[in-house]
């Protein structure tokens, strides 16, 4: 995947030229502008893909593909991202940008192979229309006891050293600052690559699209993770 752009779809995977983006992250979310982004971009961007749309140079809009490893009762894990910083710059808005740095996104998960992705949307039918389907509550209190996780969900992000201390950065940075989450968060999900999901889940190879939606609505899933 390439980094040197100057116009139109971009994506970037060195994290030097991901800071290219952080002047729009700053605009459209003035909230984490400071100590959270800096730790955002130096932390968190170290291993994601942005995908962004550029106009002259300038990143004006973009989408990043945060990942995770999901876990499951039967043992079962699998990579999937978090759809994270959904932005656009505002003189640049309904112009489809949203929809060219999404498809876009969409098109490297698939090459991935990822089963799903997932987004805490602030407009749920928004998403709807990208083929989002709401599957659980959002939640706002991390457990700290990774077993009491393991023994009450059926779905969960699993948890190693460096996402411990990832998630303990982000809850001291958070402790006195707006999230940016809506009141009441839903988790919504997009299935990418029906052939690994059907790997995940254990389900029949010929269930459809609504089949798989259940299937996760059935879960207990435990998402706690605001990046």
């Amino acid at each position: 995947m390439g980094n040197i752009c100057m116009n139109g779809i971009c994506v970037l995977t060195e994290k030097d030229h991901k800071y290219e983006t952080k002047a729009l992250y700053e605009e459209v979310f003035p909230d984490d502008k400071g100590p959270f982004s800096d730790w955002y971009y130096e932390d968190r961007c170290s291993d994601n893909i942005i995908v962004c749309r550029k106009e002259n140079g300038e990143a004006v809009a973009m989408s990043h593909l945060n990942p995770f490893t999901v876990g499951g009762k039967n043992g079962q894990t699998a990579e999937i991202y978090y759809i994270y910083a959904v932005a656009t710059k505002k003189e640049y808005r309904h112009k489809g940008y949203m929809t060219d740095v999404l498809t876009k996104s969409f098109e490297i998960l698939r090459d991935k192979g990822v089963p799903f992705c997932f987004l805490i949307p602030v407009s749920e039918s928004l998403y709807r229309s990208f083929g989002f389907y709401t599957v659980s509550k959002f939640t706002f209190e991390r457990i700290q006891d990774f077993s009491r996780v393991v023994a009450n969900y059926d779905l969960y992000i699993m948890e190693d050293e460096n996402y411990v201390r990832r998630a303990r950065k982000e809850d001291e940075l958070c402790e006195n600052r707006e999230d940016g989450l809506p009141k009441d968060p839903n988790i919504m999900v997009k299935i990418i690559s029906e052939k690994s999901f059907v790997k995940f889940s254990g389900l029949s190879e010929d269930v459809n699209e609504t089949e798989m939606i259940d299937w996760l609505r059935n879960q207990r899933i435990y998402i706690a993770e605001a990046v």
